[in-house]
């Protein structure tokens, strides 16, 4: 029976092609825009770390100037550093009150292969962190792994890859035990990354969130003690003197550029450790320090990414203009159908007086706006690709995983083109099935 609705459906879009085309591609005019913008909305607002997002947390301090009447300012608001002094991050990193934690920050260098001319050398950030880096934020390994306790402590000359620069510098193979230059100084590869895209990229920066992930890792301690410094690219905030010549100023100053972030193997743990950083801000007033009002926090990775606006009020309206565009493109499509479905009072009145029920053409008028949403779907799935494309190319700061549909979303647009167009054929269908066989069979 299935199969006798969809043959009607099917020739009933052959006798009238102009009619039925035009509520395709209006259907997929409005999916295609309402799905390119649910896409970019919704690969932004993708937990990253969905099995233990609630255990991976970010230390922020209030360690900021007191005489300052404004404070930290950020997107126009006080608020406090999401980033630390040195001192207070080696002070919370010996502590080792939490099961993990991951110290970061980033400079950039020159970098080659030992086999390659100085000229042929690239300038690249470089992210300097600690070994449960990768652990903590699920970083995938092809080659090797991470580096040892004992580098983070000495700051042993040693980097990892991603995929792309060993494809790069080495065509690819194990590089493992290679060895690369960083300026002047030679640095031997530990590891090499699998393709590795965290959407968005939670751990850093709000305007660095949906930029690709940076392709180098060296220990942070080899940071400091090779006194690797490039003030362009560190992004510190300082108040006071700004520390313009050496890395050993910035280490001593009261400037914040280290990221921290904590991972408990419990959620309970987290509350302690808040405690820990409450007493902690305690010690630093008695010194002088910390004499702000403003708390310090503790943000989880759902918190973190809402407080930095992963998903930004331009992108909210943007979806639901393009969902009022949509439903407008519907509203035509119903229009159109009472159009359609009011030419076919002569084949409905035949139908009805050889034994139809209005059930019968309730099913069949049914199957046929299914059959045109799903024909108009998949139609809106290739211009919304199309269009996401296009954004790729546009915005080209941004990974092009943010303007990519996964198969969710996929499905789901074609299954919101079946079921949007079933919707609002409902009241043409009505009408249609409301048809009295007598008065139509008198103009056959």
């Amino acid at each position: 029976m299935v199969g006798y609705y969809i043959k009607l459906a099917w020739l009933s879009l052959r006798k009238t092609p102009l009619l039925s085309m035009l509520m395709i591609g209006t259907i997929a005019i409005g999916i295609a825009a309402a799905m390119i913008t649910i896409t970019v909305g919704y690969m932004m607002a993708q937990d990253p770390l969905p099995h233990k997002s609630d255990r991976v947390a970010m230390v922020h301090l209030n360690s900021w100037d007191p005489t300052q009447p404004y404070g930290y300012r950020r997107n126009g608001k006080n608020d406090i550093p999401s980033t630390l002094t040195y001192q207070d991050a080696m002070a919370l990193l010996k502590a080792d009150k939490a099961d993990k934690h991951t110290l970061f920050a980033q400079f950039s260098d020159m970098i080659r292969t030992t086999t390659s001319d100085v000229r042929d050398a690239q300038l690249h950030p470089i992210r300097s962190t600690t070994r449960d880096f990768f652990d903590m934020f699920g970083v995938p390994f092809i080659y090797g792994g991470t580096w040892s306790k004992e580098a983070d402590l000495t700051g042993e000359q040693v980097i990892v890859l991603s995929k792309h620069e060993n494809d790069r510098l080495f065509d690819g193979v194990n590089s493992v035990g290679k060895e690369v230059h960083v300026g002047t100084l030679l640095f031997r590869v530990v590891g090499v990354i699998d393709d590795w895209q965290p959407t968005p990229r939670f751990y850093t920066h709000r305007y660095l969130m949906y930029q690709s992930t940076l392709r180098y890792f060296v220990p942070l301690e080899s940071q400091i003690r090779n006194a690797l410094f490039s003030p362009t690219s560190m992004g510190f905030s300082c108040w006071g003197d700004d520390p313009n010549s050496t890395l050993a100023d910035l280490l001593l100053s009261e400037c914040v550029w280290l990221h921290l972030w904590v991972e408990f193997d419990s959620v309970d743990k987290k509350d302690d450790y808040f405690g820990f950083l409450s007493d902690y801000s305690e010690e630093q007033r008695k010194v002088g320090r910390f004499a702000r009002p403003e708390p310090n926090r503790l943000m989880t990775v759902p918190e973190y990414l809402e407080k930095e606006g992963a998903l930004s009020n331009e992108n909210i309206m943007g979806i639901w203009f393009s969902l009022a565009f949509l439903l407008a493109c519907l509203c035509n499509v119903m229009s159109l159908m009472m159009t359609k479905f009011h030419g076919k009072g002569g084949e409905i009145g035949l139908r009805r007086a050889v034994g139809a029920s209005k059930k019968d053409i309730i099913i069949q008028f049914g199957f046929e706006s299914i059959f045109i949403g799903l024909v108009g779907g998949v139609l809106g799935l290739l211009f919304a690709q199309v269009g996401l494309s296009v954004l790729a190319d546009m915005f080209s700061n941004l990974h092009q995983s943010v303007m990519t549909m996964d198969i969710f979303l996929m499905v789901g647009t074609v299954g919101l083109a079946m079921s949007t167009s079933l919707l609002f054929g409902l009241w043409p269908i009505y009408r249609a099935s409301q048809i009295q066989p007598s008065s139509q069979l008198k103009s056959l």
